[in-house]
């Protein structure tokens, strides 16, 4: 995710039409229908040049309803400060789709760029570890399996009892192939009236449960 931000000054996303304002993050070469995409690649079909370990981004606050992150926040150095800066510019109720590999599948190794391994609960200690007055709703994180593959049922039906189980005991025993997370933006009252806090500087983030084998 090297690169230089391309503007000198933040873009107005409200100057969109008034349909559902959509962000895709570091997926330029197959960005979302009517999405904003944001990406370091040149050769992509960003919109925007953007290297999304640096924050701010150049957007104003509160532009995007929807926010996606397919397979790039792997790629990162600061989850934490990821979110946060997403919480600034998306708006109250925003959701945003992440979806990375499982740290249980090869593809989480393979690339040497990859920086993090994520696990069921990674999402639920990062909203933890938010700055005062940045708050997010974990609405939905599930581990996805290769289909087809001999491992799969075994796998599915361990998780299905106990996820916890499944990523302690199990995981590279039958390897995951994704993890599909969504979350919800919450601002104003539901914040509890604090001030928000600058994003903090970047900082390792590692899962609870997963390892950089």
């Amino acid at each position: 995710m090297a690169g230089e931000q391309t503007l000198a000054a933040p873009v107005d996303a409200a100057r969109a039409p008034a349909r559902r304002r959509v962000l895709d993050l570091g997926y330029g070469r197959n960005k979302q229908p009517g999405a904003i995409g944001v990406d370091r690649d040149p050769a992509s079909q960003a919109d925007l040049l953007c290297d999304l370990n640096r924050v701010p981004y150049p957007f104003r606050a509160d532009s995007f309803d929807d926010t996606h992150l397919h397979h790039v926040i792997e790629h990162l150095e600061d989850v934490v400060a990821v979110v946060a800066e997403i919480w600034r510019i998306a708006r109250h109720g925003g959701r945003v789709f992440i979806a990375t590999p499982h740290f249980s599948s090869v593809h989480s190794y393979t690339d040497p760029g990859h920086r993090q391994r994520l696990a069921r609960d990674s999402f639920d200690q990062v909203r933890k570890d938010l700055p005062p007055g940045r708050s997010i709703e974990v609405v939905r994180k599930e581990i996805r399996f290769q289909p087809g593959y001999c491992w799969s049922w075994p796998a599915q039906l361990i998780y299905r009892i106990s996820p916890n189980t499944y990523e302690t005991f199990f995981a590279f025993l039958f390897p995951a192939r994704k993890l599909v997370c969504k979350l919800r933006i919450v601002k104003g009252p539901e914040t509890g009236g604090r001030r928000p806090s600058p994003v903090p500087r970047p900082r390792s983030f590692i899962p609870r449960t997963g390892t950089d084998r």
